[in-house]
């Protein structure tokens, strides 16, 4: 499904600051892959997210999505099949439209919805797929999106996202704003819809126990590079400190990432 080879991403290249954020990283994802993805600030998870929704493009090296090679493709045209996912819950709504009107914007998208005129058997579809978000969202469809609550909004988004028929998601620390409460119910949902829509999805967190519950895959990143690969049943007898020991192992020095250690 999703295919990097050789790449290398430079910023500022040829002057005084240029920097190498991703070295000759070769990676691959499968059709229904559940891939989360930790490392430390700075390590090139966001770096990797923007090279393959198309919001930058490597200074060297291929990306393909489906075996389509894509590498200078804009991201306009990858988002038919990428959806993504942003840590702040305001990013992915229209604050000041209503929530049916967010829901006609997903609709009018024409993925997988038909072109259609808001009418009450449209109206009752919308209900019938807010209320899977068990919030209650259902009767507020005439409201504003600005009156719900981050994890409301995040949960909208998150619903209008998958409802897009995406082929990959791409979900950017799309809990670390939440309250605790909030980020579980988030997770949760994600679990169902990736499993409902057998979604390819690349999750990055700071959540190192999200990391290890969720997924069938999990990579750590470093300097660009990806240093920690594993998945089934290696994935499934990992722990928070079997994986910062095997950072040290490999790169011979300490993990530091205050917001990974402290998160329980």
């Amino acid at each position: 499904m999703i295919t990097l080879e050789n790449i290398k991403k430079d910023f500022n290249p040829g002057t005084i600051n240029e920097k190498t954020v991703i070295n000759n990283l070769n990676f691959k994802a499968q059709k229904g892959d559940f891939i989360t993805i930790v490392g430390s600030n700075g390590a090139g998870k966001t770096t990797l997210f923007n090279l393959i929704s198309g919001a930058i493009f490597p200074t060297r090296g291929r990306i393909l999505i489906r075996d389509r090679e894509v590498t200078h493709e804009p991201e306009y045209k990858r988002a038919k099949n990428i959806g993504r996912i942003f840590q702040d819950p305001l990013a992915g709504t229209a604050s000041n439209m209503t929530l049916e009107d967010n829901m006609m914007i997903t609709a009018r998208k024409g993925f997988k919805w038909p072109k259609i005129s808001l009418t009450r058997k449209v109206s009752k579809e919308f209900e019938d797929r807010v209320k899977v978000l068990g919030m209650g969202l259902e009767h507020r469809l005439k409201e504003n999106v600005n009156t719900l609550s981050g994890g409301q909004r995040q949960a909208l988004t998150l619903l209008m996202t998958v409802s897009s028929n995406p082929d990959i998601l791409l979900l950017d620390e799309h809990t670390a704003a939440l309250d605790p409460g909030n980020a579980a119910l988030i997770m949760e949902l994600t679990r169902q819809f990736v499993r409902e829509k057998e979604l390819t999805t690349l999750m990055v967190t700071h959540n190192m126990n999200h990391a290890i519950e969720f997924g069938n895959r999990l990579i750590m990143m470093d300097q660009g590079e990806i240093i920690i690969d594993v998945n089934s049943e290696a994935k499934r007898l990992l722990t928070k400190q079997r994986l910062i020991e095997m950072f040290g192992e490999i790169k011979k020095r300490e993990f530091e990432n205050d917001e990974v250690l402290l998160t329980s």
